[in-house]
């Protein structure tokens, strides 16, 4: 039989505008199917929780606007000293009609850190969205290659039945001749209906991963997969420069999304920290009122009215149960944070270090696979096959040999495949 090697095409579909990527999705594009870039570009353009970290973004910042407007003014009006003997307005003296003005004051920079809270907020909404988008995009790539390797293996299988079947066509021949034994047409037959039921199972996955992969791009899902397969050469090289070394990612990781989110984490707990400072500083209330007299003077002249004005002032002078507690679960509120960034950190370097070791055992054994074992099975099916022609071999030996090398060629193609979808989560780590 023939080894089938998968053939990796350098030509890619490149969109650099909306209007281009639109433009694509015509007719003819659901005839010809889509490129794995498209279909990435597709699940980001129409995943809904982009939308839900759009609005956190905008609520966020929306909050933080509000919350570095002062309080609104209150206005006072009343009537001021009325005596109860008679309730006239215009006898007692100290009797006046006042409309007042006040104006709260927040703690020293209390306003602008709050905004800059909300702020801060906000941009944590911006890096859950990106490491979604990183999320999305791994998880079409990964099915995208299960989809290939399915319908890879199904070729392989076909074809194999296509050669089985011509020998089967053979063996025919020769049993109505009386040159072959009835057990070894019947064993033949027996094949072939495995290789039927073998098509039939590689079909019921291509659907099962062709179902998940339309949550992300729709009725496209079931379109024809071209075979081109991205060339990743950043991340290829990246792979390459840490064979063989014990290294540490830190510098690329703390360019991720998660690492930068809990970085942002320990910038909102300073900013909580400055903000429980300012609690020690005084708040300030300032009052004016003014008072318009109707009573005159024993002369029969009005009387001047009155104006007044106020400062109010709190004091933070007992601050060992209010004002320290609050500084102090403030600063330990940031050494938890960055405690959690050092361990997803460490985390994520151990998966991706592994991750590249797991790549490099599967190059290993593709390398294994193409230089040794399918072109020993290749041949080891060639011997039997003259060796059962020549009646010293009996024919389940032809039969487990073709079994073996297609079991072989499928392993091929999975360890290949493998090797597809561990670039693609190499590629997560690095935010590509």
């Amino acid at each position: 039989m023939n080894i089938t090697k998968y053939f990796i095409s350098s030509k890619r579909l490149r969109f650099n505008s909306l209007f281009g990527f639109t433009f694509l999705l015509s007719f003819n594009l659901f005839a010809q199917g889509i490129s794995l870039d498209q279909a990435e570009q597709m699940a980001l353009a129409s995943d809904p929780a982009q939308q839900i970290y759009q609005s956190q973004q905008a609520a966020l910042i929306a909050q933080g606007i509000a919350s570095s407007t002062l309080a609104d003014p209150m206005i006072k009006l009343g009537v001021a000293n009325v005596p109860t003997d008679s309730f006239q307005l215009d006898k007692d003296p100290m009797t006046q009609l006042t409309v007042g003005l006040s104006q709260q004051f927040s703690r020293g920079s209390q306003r602008e850190l709050t905004q800059k809270g909300f702020n801060q907020q906000s941009d944590l909404a911006v890096l859950q969205g990106a490491d979604r988008q990183l999320m999305v995009k791994r998880s079409v790539q990964q099915l995208w290659f299960s989809i290939l390797f399915v319908e890879k293996s199904q070729d392989l299988v076909s074809e194999n039945r296509a050669l089985f079947s011509a020998f089967y066509r053979d063996l025919q021949s020769k049993f109505s001749l009386g040159l072959s034994e009835s057990e070894d047409l019947i064993a033949a037959e027996i094949e072939l209906n495995k290789f039927d039921d073998k098509i039939a199972g590689l079909t019921q996955q291509s659907l099962n991963y062709r179902s998940l992969l339309s949550e992300w791009i729709g009725q496209y899902a079931y379109q024809p997969l071209p075979s081109d397969i991205p060339q990743w050469s950043e991340t290829r090289i990246y792979v390459n420069l840490a064979n063989g070394k014990q290294q540490d990612h830190y510098t690329l990781l703390s360019g991720h999304p998660k690492a930068k989110l809990l970085a942002q984490n320990v910038l909102l707990a300073d900013n909580r920290i400055e903000l429980a400072e300012q609690d020690y500083k005084p708040s300030f209330k300032l009052e004016v009122g003014y008072g318009h007299r109707l009573s005159e003077t024993e002369m029969g002249e009005p009387r001047s009215d009155l104006l007044s004005g106020f400062v109010s002032m709190d004091i933070p002078l007992f601050t060992d149960k209010r004002q320290d507690q609050k500084l102090i679960s403030a600063q330990q509120v940031k050494g938890e944070k960055q405690a959690q960034q050092r361990l997803l950190l460490r985390q994520l370097n151990t998966l991706l270090t592994a991750e590249i070791v797991n790549y490099q055992q599967l190059q290993e054994r593709i390398t294994r696979y193409q230089e040794s074992l399918l072109e020993q099975a290749k041949l080891h099916v060639k011997l039997l096959e003259e060796s059962y022609q020549s009646n010293t071999r009996s024919f389940n030996d032809v039969i487990d040999a073709y079994i073996h090398e297609q079991n072989l060629s499928l392993e091929y193609q999975q360890l290949y495949f493998d090797g597809l979808k561990s670039l693609s989560k190499i590629r997560y780590f690095q935010a590509l």
